[in-house]
């Protein structure tokens, strides 16, 4: 079969089963990285915008049943839900002993760890398809060079009509290829940068809930109070 005019889904039509194969794999990873991807750029919109609400706290008011509301209106920055987790799990139930900022902070990083490992969930299957896309488009190219070269075995002759099959399944190999790699390396690499500054922030949300903590419990010291609220 020759393709006639050139047409991308005749291209597909005229390569071999082995191709098309190679051509459905790198289809379904392309469908697969463009569902991670958008569910990603949604993640990150919610979190940015929550983090600009988190960022308008002011430290030198701390409570720590203040910052826990403060929280949960912006669930979804990974700094809000690290802190609820440290305030429903330790100070709600710890009281006073609990009051040591270097073990809040302790816990609020483990916290804030767990959150980011869950963001990074399928970032994986992007640098997959960015490293393995190529390859898979180039074992499509040769052989569909290999096909061409058969066909002139066959027909004694190097002729467009001949040829035409193996070559259309080279294009289509690569292109394909390069499509279903491309957009998951682009969107690896800006996912991945921007974990890397949320983690950064989430440093500097320690740091200062760290502090803010242990000024509190000398507060509280000086004023004999003894729960927590």
């Amino acid at each position: 079969m020759t393709p006639q005019n050139g047409g991308f889904w005749e291209l597909v039509m005229v390569a071999s089963p082995f191709v098309k194969f190679i051509l459905l794999l790198l289809a379904v990873m392309s469908v697969a990285s463009w569902t991670i991807i958008i569910d990603k750029l949604v993640m990150i919109g919610r979190v940015r915008e929550a983090n600009r609400g988190m960022a308008r706290y002011r430290w030198n008011q701390f409570e720590p049943r203040a910052l826990a509301n403060e929280c949960r209106r912006y669930a979804p920055s990974f700094v809000a839900r690290a802190y609820h987790y440290v305030y429903r799990d330790i100070l709600e139930r710890g009281g006073d002993d609990v009051l040591d900022g270097e073990f809040i902070g302790r816990e609020f990083g483990r916290a804030v760890a767990r959150e980011l490992t869950r963001a990074e969930r399928f970032l994986p299957f992007l640098a997959t398809c960015s490293s393995a896309g190529p390859f898979l488009g180039l074992l499509a190219t040769v052989w569909g060079i290999i096909t061409a070269f058969q066909r002139v075995g066959v027909w004694g002759s190097a002729n467009i009509a001949v040829v035409a099959p193996g070559i259309a399944e080279a294009l289509v190999g690569t292109a394909v290829g390069l499509f279903a790699a491309i957009p998951a390396l682009i969107a690896y690499n800006f996912i991945s940068n921007w974990l890397r500054k949320e983690a950064e922030r989430a440093d500097g949300f320690a740091d200062d809930l760290s502090y803010a903590v242990d000024r509190f419990a000398q507060n509280r010291t000086n004023h004999g109070s003894k729960v927590v609220q």
